[in-house]
């Protein structure tokens, strides 16, 4: 493995928040907690990505919905589901 040495300069900000995971981490080593910063970072970067890419998928797939429906669903919707209501639970 190749591992490297870093060595950072903290803002304030960042200072704090370091300290408040030492605390709350207590068990972990300061690599420890920056390993773990690391590749959370990377893998919300990493899920966005591939987020992205899956959209692009549909949407260059042509598939854009899975149900019909009026044309008017998204301006009258509350009165489509006053009458779905209206039907499951019937005035006794």
């Amino acid at each position: 493995m190749n591992e490297i040495r870093i060595n950072a300069r903290l803002d304030e900000q960042a200072s704090k928040d370091l300290s408040f995971l030492r605390e709350e981490l207590s068990d972990y080593t300061i690599t420890d907690i920056v390993k773990f910063s690391i590749q959370k970072a990377a893998q919300e970067l990493r899920d966005k990505s591939n987020a992205k890419q899956q959209n692009q998928i549909w949407l260059e797939s042509g598939f854009v919905g899975g149900f019909d429906a009026p044309d008017d669903l998204s301006t009258n919707y509350k009165k489509y589901l006053a009458d779905i209501l209206d039907e499951k639970y019937p005035a006794e």
